[in-house]
């Protein structure tokens, strides 16, 4: 009996070390990269003419991921609005704007503002 107990004390003793390690805090270095990153992106709203569908939508939402400098993106139908948080040393709105008409549709911006900070 003595030796069950034992067993069960080490396995559980065990487990909570595992657990322990894998839910470490990020090292403040990572956590500076990640903060100055987010310092550079900025969120642009546009109004997507031609969507007549949710196909339309993730058409358009695909076309947008192969972007390089796109961090998320959503496209809404009904409303015919993108949402798109990006890196703006890498894209800009005027290259979203290409890549929606070479998807077969037309778009403008709404509005374009700095992303903020989540603390």
């Amino acid at each position: 009996m003595k030796t069950y107990f034992i067993l069960t004390a080490l396995l559980l003793f065990g487990s909570y070390q595992i657990n322990a390690q894998c839910c470490a805090a990020p090292s403040s270095k990572k956590a500076i990269t990640e903060n100055s990153n987010q310092e550079k992106d900025k969120i642009v709203k546009l109004k997507i003419t031609g969507l007549t569908c949710a196909g339309c939508a993730n058409h358009v939402s695909s076309a947008l991921k192969n972007i390089d400098g796109v961090v998320e993106q959503s496209v809404e139908y009904p409303g015919d609005i993108a949402t798109i948080k990006y890196e703006a040393s890498k894209t800009n709105p005027a290259q979203m704007i290409k890549v929606i008409g070479k998807a077969g549709y037309k778009a403008e911006v709404i509005n374009e503002t700095k992303s903020k900070n989540k603390a």
